[in-house]
């Protein structure tokens, strides 16, 4: 989500793009703490060529059947992979696992947690009678609420314990007496079990007892006070990584591609609207990757150092019935986004195996398919699959910097990408893994309408292939 490109005829907020999440919000916001905003280009000499591709399709596409067409997945180094299991019943399992404190909160603003490694659960929006509230405390489900959480999901509940089940609370910092007994409604849960599952629920509006949730969209003045992020409320699970170590997950190492892959399934999905109103909602993957020379000696000069990849695993949105006819779904993008700190996002929609999402501008590749296209209705077990070659990489690379320095991209020299990237920007071990994630978001301006994501993942990887 946040501010970005605004790709769709209808008139949304400034804030919201239709296309692409936005993931993270303040996350993202609060990676920009360390992690700035972008700058410019720089001198050279002659421009470097850029090679368009030859062939969109493959010759015969394989049927999108909603299964992973790529190799088994790798284990070992250059891999971060997270699948519940029952261990995970105890925290500290957990944290073994996700290399870092576990960490769930509403609206965070603190890097001293949100930015450290390990596993965060993150709802962003706003809460009724907590108009200050940040680093918002989380009460674990009633027994009740994760009953109709895990129907709507359609993920099991079974092993979920109070530990490992999460909603947004008024017993924080900066909301009124009034909101002190509230919660709700929108919840993530974790399955730990056998083939287990992590629930995502993010929802808006009126609720089944006729009320508003306690938790739901920003205001009009949106999450900064001057419209960003406005009328969106978002549900994210993130695992952050230690990418400063020697051992940092390095998915383009060698002639690797790098890989995000994902098991999904969305039980329900609503978009209630008025008559001539807009909703949406949303569930993604998500990948942001850092380039670490770049870090060590441009971060404080402003200059992004990371680049972040948005999947849309599933979108819906009211009044549409054929996204095929949606022109702006049908190729991704690059550009910067304020709403995180100016950092650069890579986004659009997964096509069916075999097919390459292009740019819309510059007509290059961003990322491929090897599983689900992305769905716009309810779907149980498919497997979104995407690869980003290290070519593909470095066409996002100098998409950013012609963006910055306003020119064509085939006008972008190396000095250039060197100025905004650093001089390590073509070496594959210098780009590393930042963080994954998945997320759920809707857009909903009408308290008197409900918007609703409900869904889930089996496992999430995010590596080398």
């Amino acid at each position: 989500m946040h501010t970005g490109r605004q790709r769709s005829p209808a008139t949304l907020s400034d804030s919201f793009n239709p296309i692409s999440s936005r993931p993270g919000f303040m996350l993202a916001l609060l990676c920009a703490a360390t992690l700035t905003a972008c700058g410019g280009g720089g001198g050279g000499t002659a421009a470097d060529p850029v090679s368009k591709p030859t062939n969109e399709k493959p010759a015969t596409a394989p049927v999108d059947s909603g299964v992973s067409t790529g190799p088994a997945m790798r284990t070992g180094a250059d891999v971060f992979y997270f699948a519940p299991e029952e261990a995970h019943v105890a925290v500290s399992a957990i944290e073994a696992q996700t290399g870092g404190k576990l960490f769930a909160s509403w609206n965070p603003n603190d890097p001293q947690t949100s930015l450290q490694p390990g596993m965060k659960v993150m709802f962003f929006g706003a809460a009724q009678g907590c108009p200050s509230a940040h680093n918002g405390t989380l009460v674990p489900l009633s027994d009740d609420a994760l009953g109709r959480v895990a129907a709507l999901a359609g993920v099991d509940a079974a092993a979920a314990k109070g530990t490992t089940r999460w909603t947004p609370s008024g017993n924080s910092d900066g909301c009124v007496d009034s909101a002190r007994g509230r919660d709700g409604a929108s919840a993530v849960f974790l399955n730990p079990a056998k083939s287990g599952s992590v629930a995502l629920f993010t929802t808006s509006g009126q609720q089944d007892d006729g009320q508003e949730a306690f938790f739901g969209p920003y205001g009009a003045d949106g999450q900064n006070g001057v419209g960003a992020n406005a009328h969106i409320t978002g549900s994210f699970v993130n695992f952050r990584q230690a990418w400063g170590r020697a051992d940092a997950i390095r998915p383009w190492a060698g002639s690797a591609k790098a890989r995000v892959r994902s098991l999904q399934s969305l039980g329900a999905a609503s978009v209630d609207a008025a008559t001539g109103a807009t909703a949406q909602g949303k569930q993604q993957m998500m990948a942001t990757f850092i380039n670490r020379e770049c870090a060590s000696t441009l971060l404080p000069t402003g200059k992004p150092c990371q680049i972040q990849y948005l999947f849309n695993t599933a979108i819906v949105r009211s009044g549409v019935s054929d996204w095929s006819a949606v022109s702006w779904f049908q190729a991704g993008g690059v550009w910067f986004d304020p709403g995180q700190g100016g950092i650069p996002i890579v986004d659009g929609p997964i096509k069916t195996p075999g097919v390459v999402t292009l740019d819309d501008t510059t007509k290059l590749e961003l990322f491929r398919s090897q599983g689900s296209a992305s769905q716009h209705k309810s779907f149980k077990g498919r497997t979104f699959d995407v690869t980003i070659d290290f070519d593909q990489l470095m066409n996002a690379v100098r998409a950013t910097v012609a963006l910055s320095i306003k020119t064509d991209i085939a006008n972008v020299r190396d000095s250039d990408v060197a100025a905004m990237w650093g001089s390590a920007w073509s070496s594959r071990d210098e780009w590393v893994l930042l963080s994954s994630f998945v997320g759920q978001e809707v857009y909903n301006p009408d308290s008197l309408h409900r918007v609703q994501v409900a869904g889930g993942f089996r496992d999430l990887y995010v590596g080398a292939q």
